[in-house]
C-alpha cells in the first residue's frame, strides 16, 4: 500500500484494483482472508463491526479509508478484534526502535 507522503487518489486505485480481483473471485460464495501492510493504523477504538477494540495506537488519517474499504466489500479488520499482550500488537519499528506501529493487518 502506498505510504502516508503519496496521495488518497493512488490509495483509493489500488483499493479498486482488490475490488475487481474481489468480483472476479466471487466474493458472495467464497471466503477471503487479505493480508499486507495496509499503512493504516486502526488504533484501539472499535469501529461498528469492521474493526475491534484491542489495536495498538492512536488511529492515522488512512483508517478510515480502510474501514470504508472492508464495509463496501463485506472485509473485518481481525487483528484488533482479539487481546494481546502489547509486545504482540505491533508489525512495524521505526528505525532505532524509536516508536512502534501495527501497519500490516490481515482482512
Amino acid at each position: 500500500m502506498p505510504s502516508s507522503e503519496h496521495e488518497d487518489d493512488e490509495v483509493e486505485e489500488l483499493h479498486g484494483i482488490i475490488e475487481e480481483i474481489l468480483e472476479e473471485n466471487g466474493k458472495d460464495d467464497t471466503n477471503t482472508i487479505i493480508m499486507g501492510d495496509w499503512n493504516s493504523v486502526v488504533g484501539d477504538e472499535s469501529c461498528r463491526n469492521f474493526v475491534g477494540p484491542h489495536g495498538l495506537g492512536r488511529k492515522n488519517q488512512r483508517r478510515q479509508m480502510l474501514i470504508n474499504f472492508c464495509e463496501r466489500n463485506g472485509l473485518i479488520v481481525t487483528n484488533p478484534l482479539f487481546r494481546k499482550p502489547k509486545r504482540r500488537l505491533y508489525t512495524w519499528t521505526a528505525p532505532g526502535d524509536r516508536s512502534r506501529h501495527q501497519l500490516d493487518c490481515i482482512l
